[in-house]
């Protein structure tokens, strides 16, 4: 079959008309989110979901939203329409009153959210939403606030990166220890919103779950393996049904899996430990020993100290000292007798430091031999 040129040129032109369509179909992404995204992060994950429909469903009357607030037992649920507000910004306002778990203080409380759409927000690109929320009838709730940002963002596929920051906001100076217990209970809450939130839009529009970035402590952001595997390395004891013996599972356990090879327990280093205690004790019969020899320093030196003022009271009563000889006589006395104690003071300072010395000594060989005992557990295990 022979295709003429001009036939070639009509099929051409078609396929560029289809292209360019397409391109009208999805403009450019140009729109950029102007906010410094600061607070800890509760979700950062990429849905397989049109960012209007999205908008539409979190920030609408929509039958979505209305059915995950029934399922949380929220009530008194009044969402506003957007209006345009003083500084010509979108602006809407929604009053609910939401259900407390907690199994002391008050059951629900009353929150008002002031939602504020930003100017950067392009329909089909880009959706900024600043959340301040404020809450009542709880104790302490007209000492602080909660604001959050929500960006929800089209990729090139037609996806929308779902991200989510929070921060509380003080109106007045607290005690440490309540404002604590706030910040507790809201990230608590925070973040069983969240997860809830997006269980639901995942149930909703049967996707699997995304790979989501939220921060909800340093220890679970940094508790990763190297690896980028994300599973977290446990260790699961059993018991050996020939031996009876307990064995250690080492490595990754995953729902219903459990991988890793079987290790035995290692043995109890005992001698170790009978070596320490002993060693423990000799210390302890040392510094017993350098506290005897001190009250014996401090005993000496009392009766010392009074027998010298005793002498001294017999010579003043019995008047003889009279001349300059006498007085002169007496302080010889008193300098040969702070001399002999200057002497007993060095010998019983010689005989504390070399005590000491044994002690540091001892206390140096103890420290080794745990060390051993530890590593010699640790390569057995």
């Amino acid at each position: 079959m022979v295709v003429s040129t001009a036939e070639r040129l009509a099929t051409d032109s078609s396929d560029t008309s289809d292209a360019e369509a397409k391109k009208t179909e999805d403009p450019p992404i140009t729109a950029e989110c102007d906010s410094l995204h600061s607070g800890r992060q509760l979700v950062h994950t990429i849905l397989p979901i049109n960012v209007d429909v999205l908008f539409e469903l979190l920030f609408s009357r929509s039958k979505f939203l209305t059915e995950f607030h029934e399922v949380r037992k929220t009530t008194d649920m009044v969402p506003g329409e957007w209006k345009p507000n003083s500084e010509g910004l979108k602006e809407r306002v929604v009053t609910l009153t939401i259900a407390i778990t907690q199994t002391i203080g008050p059951k629900n409380a009353h929150v008002t959210e002031t939602q504020v759409m930003r100017k950067c927000s392009q329909p089909s690109q880009l959706y900024a939403i600043d959340v301040t929320a404020v809450q009542g009838g709880i104790p302490y709730a007209d000492s602080f606030y909660v604001t959050q940002h929500y960006c929800m963002s089209r990729t090139v596929d037609n996806h929308t990166v779902f991200s989510v920051h929070a921060q509380v906001h003080y109106r007045k100076s607290i005690f440490g220890f309540v404002k604590g217990f706030i910040e507790k209970n809201t990230w608590v809450g925070l973040e069983d919103f969240y997860t809830s939130l997006l269980r639901n839009l995942q149930s909703e529009y049967c996707i699997p779950p995304a790979k989501s970035k939220g921060r909800r402590t340093r220890r679970s952001a940094h508790g990763q393996s190297k690896g980028g595997l994300g599973i977290e390395e446990t260790i699961a004891i059993a018991v050996d049904t020939k031996t009876k013996q307990p064995l250690r599972l080492v490595g990754s356990v995953r729902p219903g899996i459990i991988q890793g090879s079987v290790q035995p327990t290692p043995p109890k280093a005992t001698g170790g430990r009978w070596l320490v205690a002993i060693m423990l004790l000799l210390l302890i019969c040392v510094n017993l020993a350098l506290y005897r020899k001190l009250l014996q320093m401090e005993d000496l030196e009392r009766v010392s100290r009074l027998d010298h003022i005793e002498e001294l009271d017999s010579l003043l009563l019995a008047k003889s000292v009279r001349t300059r000889n006498d007085w002169l006589m007496i302080f010889q006395q008193q300098e040969t007798r702070y001399s002999d104690e200057m002497l007993e003071w060095q010998k019983v300072l010689s005989t504390v430091t070399d005590m000491l010395n044994k002690a540091s000594v001892l206390c140096t060989k103890l420290c080794k031999v745990a060390e051993n005992v530890t590593a010699t557990g640790g390569a057995s295990g």
